[in-house]
């Protein structure tokens, strides 16, 4: 008799132990299936940028030559005022508004002149900006970062270049139709998240130095 109380005793004790196992097993799976099945909701960030209060990132990036120079000063002793003429020099300058961006920017500027492409009739004579960072990259292109701590400080970007007319331009041949001003300058320019890379500063390709003419032979 005793030992079949015995028996009932561990026979309890080890189905009591089964159920344990099996619903501690439960417990954890359900913990690992809570875990994995969690919705993550991130947003992807976006990028804002204006120039002059005109959103860049909405439209291409060729910037308006037109709408450019009509914001130019002009500064001549020759010509009528709101005109321009061979001689003219003048500036404009850019405010570059980062607001509501989420990431930083890496932005250029590539300026279509007369010193690089001969149907342009201006010049620029000097870039400038109070942007830290911002250096000509190539033989017509200036680049810039705005870093998001900046943008995060509410911060903005001011550009200015300068232009000159070539005194020495014919203009005979312009006319109202063929004088429009996207034929005298043409700003390209692009804006994209910055992911760290570094600009590089342009250097002036050096001309090598002409070989001196042999010496003529001594007559015999």
């Amino acid at each position: 008799m005793k030992d079949m109380k015995k028996r009932y005793v561990i026979l309890f004790i080890l189905v009591v132990f089964l159920c344990l196992t099996y619903l501690t097993k439960g417990a954890t799976y359900a913990a690992f299936e809570s875990f994995i099945t969690g919705i993550v909701s991130n947003e992807t960030a976006e990028i804002h940028l204006s120039i002059n209060n005109v959103d860049i990132i909405d439209t291409d990036d060729v910037l308006d030559g037109s709408m450019l120079l009509q914001n130019v000063t002009w500064t001549s002793t020759h010509t009528r005022t709101g005109k321009l003429s061979p001689g003219s020099s003048g500036t404009i300058t850019l405010e570059l508004d980062p607001a509501g961006s989420e990431v930083a920017i890496l932005y250029s500027f590539r300026f279509v002149d007369k010193s690089v492409n001969s149907e342009k009739l201006l010049d620029i004579s000097n870039v400038a900006s109070d942007d830290s960072s911002f250096v000509r990259t190539d033989v017509d292109t200036y680049s810039g970062i705005i870093p998001l701590s900046s943008i995060q400080n509410g911060d903005t970007v001011e550009v200015s270049f300068d232009f000159v007319f070539d005194a020495t331009v014919d203009i005979e041949a312009i006319t109202e139709d063929s004088g429009n001003m996207a034929d005298f300058f043409e700003v390209q320019f692009k804006a994209l998240q910055y992911r760290g890379e570094t600009l590089v500063p342009y250097v002036e390709p050096v001309e090598p130095e002409p070989e001196p003419e042999p010496e003529p032979e001594p007559e015999p």
